[in-house]
């Protein structure tokens, strides 16, 4: 490779903008709605189950645990999500995770 693709080709990687780890809360919202609208079709549908959908085997500590006590569709978690979010703008300012776990812990709740 020569000197001027080198320099262009780490010209480019390092001007590239860095994409956030993780989203928002208020960019959850807009996600899961265009999810609820296009039903779960594509990347925003997928992103957005992602999110609502709770995995014990990944919980983070300190995050409120979610306990399903049946199967739940995504969509119907996302309208959940989506309807606090709107109510609460507070939680638009949070992490899309602990947004969610917030949520979602108190609509179902783990034994205590």
């Amino acid at each position: 490779m020569n000197r001027a693709l080198i320099s262009i080709f780490l010209v480019a990687l390092f001007s590239a903008p860095v994409a956030n780890a993780a989203p928002t809360g208020a960019e959850l919202l807009k996600v899961c709605e265009s999810a609820l609208k296009s039903n779960f079709r594509g990347l925003r549908g997928k992103m957005c189950t992602w999110y609502v959908t709770p995995c014990d085997c990944d919980s983070t500590p300190g995050l409120p645990r979610v306990c399903l006590t049946e199967p739940i569709e995504p969509p119907k978690l996302a309208a959940t999500v989506t309807e606090v979010l709107k109510a609460i703008p507070e939680f638009q300012l949070k992490g899309a995770e602990e947004a969610v776990a917030l949520i979602l812990s108190e609509v179902y709740p783990c034994e205590r």
